[in-house]
């Protein structure tokens, strides 16, 4: 379309010829006679977003007068009418001069008059209400325009003023923590993904530096709620105080919040065990006192029962030698066991029934003094078990059965029997990266079982003695999120893919 359109005017004489004369005037719609550089962005974006003439560039006749190539200033018609820009510039008074009405240098002219760049269509901001672009929500007062919270003097203050859930300033975006900044986090996510910049929940104990990591939901056990029990020093004040240990776990039990961690010491003197037995009803973490190994006996049941209600976190913790064919430790809730040894119990070790759920790890269960019973016996429920050794006795005998209610996972495991029957009856078990005596798909199949390998079989040590077959020590594979030692803190490899030792033990005696 050309820059004028031709009107016919037809007029009539009574007695006279037809007569035809034509007059141009101005075509509305060309760039120069609307919005300028505005009418070219609205009809061809990017392709053609300057407005001029035809007497300067023909390439214009048939585009409304938009080029793709900024003019010459005596030629370029940014703002509309008969005044280059050498004229009038007045539509880019906020802008830097390219034609970007928005002032933010990205060429978007988005049609809505509005040269502070906050999307409104007014003046240039005057608070965050005007600032609608959720890359660029705050209002800096000097310029007037809308910027991220880099563009601030203080980005960190006006993100927590927008949004106390990210309070903190990264490359221009408000985020929940950063590396800089990891103490933001807290309550049910108290670690932060510095890679992602969110706080996520704890998965180690070791992103808790002054308690221990509540695998039920991811916090940091409460500082506040750590009680000691030590029967070998002056106990039994029962004022709940970190100062005054309890005597055994069933009086700190008695005295804890619903949500414990308790720290326990060795008994030091005869006898050597806590003998007593205990159900465990609310969240309770029991952690062996650093250096220390303390025992603890049941008496007349298990020595530990996790009740439907009850989440348990052991560490460091021996239960050993309960009699009456009881179990060390019974899981209907849940537990976490780790670095622990569950051994030469008359009942077996583990029982997992009424839908309970067991993680294993680093840890001693059975023992080869006890015959005619199940090392971990997944009645009804699940076990995940990574890096343990499990061993049984004698006659009917096995390291792991599996009712029909029962699944479990094992990887970099160690599992041997002193019976005659497979060391391993689990229907719905999976077994990887592991050590045992029968053929079980990809895993290391040891042949005949010899308590040689072991330092004191019959007593439940399962420290590889030297004299076990050098394969055990290259039958797992370490994986980012194993443990990084074994048992007794010895470094794992701790490279992904690397062989390592299976079982608890990874530096034999």
């Amino acid at each position: 379309m050309s820059k004028y359109k031709l009107s016919a005017i037809l007029g009539f004489s009574s007695g006279l010829a037809l007569a035809a004369c034509a007059t141009t005037e101005p075509d509305p719609e060309h760039c120069r006679y609307a919005q300028g550089d505005q009418t070219c962005e609205e009809r061809y974006g990017a392709e053609r977003p300057y407005c001029t003439s035809a007497a300067c560039d023909d390439t214009s006749e048939g585009n409304y007068g938009c080029v793709a190539e900024r003019p010459a200033d005596d030629c370029y018609y940014p703002c509309g009418g008969e005044q280059s820009i050498l004229d009038d510039d007045s539509c880019l008074m906020s802008g830097d001069g390219d034609g970007d009405m928005s002032g933010d240098g990205d060429g978007d002219m988005s049609g809505d008059g509005d040269m502070s760049g906050d999307g409104d269509g007014d003046a240039p901001c005057m608070g965050p209400a005007d600032c609608m672009d959720g890359a660029a929500p705050f209002c800096d007062e000097e310029s007037g325009m809308c910027v991220a919270c880099d563009g601030l003097m203080d980005g960190d203050a006006a993100c927590m003023e927008l949004d106390g859930g990210t309070p903190l300033c990264e490359a221009g975006v408000c985020v929940q923590c950063n590396a800089d900044n990891e103490g933001a986090c807290e309550g049910t996510t108290p670690v932060c993904d510095a890679e992602a910049n969110m706080c996520v929940g704890c998965s180690e104990h070791e992103e808790c530096s002054e308690s221990a990591c509540n695998f039920v939901v991811g916090n940091c056990f409460d500082p506040a709620n750590i009680l000691h029990v030590d029967g070998d020093e002056a106990c039994g004040s029962g004022d709940g105080s970190e100062a005054s240990p309890y005597c055994d776990l069933g009086e700190a039990l008695g005295f804890a919040p619903a949500e414990v961690l308790l720290i326990f010491h060795e008994m030091g003197s005869d006898p050597q065990l806590y003998t007593e037995s205990n159900s465990i009803q609310t969240t309770v973490a029991i952690f062996a006192a650093p250096g220390e190994s303390p025992e603890v006996q049941g008496a007349g049941s298990p020595g530990l029962t996790v009740n439907n209600s009850g989440n348990l976190i052991l560490r460091g913790v021996t239960i050993v030698g309960t009699q009456n064919s009881h179990e060390g430790l019974n899981v209907i809730g849940n537990a976490w066991v780790e670095s622990s040894r569950i051994v030469n119990n008359t009942g077996g070790g583990i029982v997992v029934d009424g839908g309970g759920t067991l993680v294993l790890e680093n840890s001693f269960v059975g023992g080869g003094n006890v015959n005619n019973t199940s090392a971990i016996d997944v009645i009804d429920g699940s076990l995940e078990m990574s890096y343990a050794t499990v061993g049984a006795g004698f006659g009917a005998s096995a390291a792991l059965t599996c009712a029909d209610g029962g699944t479990a996972s094992v990887r970099n495991s160690l599992l041997v029997s002193a019976s005659n029957d497979d060391e391993v009856q689990c229907s719905g078990v999976t077994i990887t990266g592991s050590a045992i005596e029968m053929s079980m798909g990809d895993n290391l199949s040891l042949g005949s079982f010899m308590p040689e390998w072991f330092v004191d079989y019959d007593q439940g040590d399962f420290h590889l003695s030297g004299d076990h077959p050098a394969e055990i020590e290259t039958a797992a594979t370490w994986q980012p999120g194993d443990p990084t030692t074994d048992i007794d803190g010895d470094p794992r490899p701790m490279t992904a893919e690397t062989p390592d030792f299976a079982g608890a033990d990874a530096v034999p005696q």
